[in-house]
């Protein structure tokens, strides 16, 4: 599926998958070569929509969407968990209650804000 940037009307991500079950929300891109994912929590809160990078092989740009589908956090280049690096410890978690967390390859959100309506087709 695709990742649209419906209020600047960008493509953020060609081919995205869709992490639906929660067996796939937890292995999330863990161990994986695919770049781009959306997780789809059975709530909107913060707790279902925290990620972490464990086990991650390269960084992402993270949009935490709510049900409306509007960004209501973001966060670019994160690192995976490096034990020799204390900063990378960390579980990451939006600042406001989400539904989707869109996990994609570094620098595909480069023009998104909070508050721009992305759609899923």
């Amino acid at each position: 599926m695709r990742v649209i940037n419906k209020t600047k009307g960008l493509i953020i991500s060609h081919e995205c998958s869709l992490a639906g079950s929660l067996s796939s929300r937890m292995r999330g891109l863990i161990l994986s070569d695919k770049k781009d994912l959306v997780l789809a929590s059975p709530r909107e809160d913060i707790r279902s929509s925290s990620i972490h990078m464990a086990f991650m092989q390269y960084p992402i740009d993270v949009l935490w969407l709510d049900s409306n589908m509007r960004v209501v956090d973001l966060r670019r280049n994160i690192q995976p968990l490096n034990p020799l690096i204390k900063d990378t410890w960390r579980v990451y978690k939006p600042r406001e209650p989400a539904k989707y967390v869109v996990e994609l390859g570094k620098e595909n959100i480069i023009e998104t804000d909070i508050g721009d309506e992305i759609e899923f087709r």
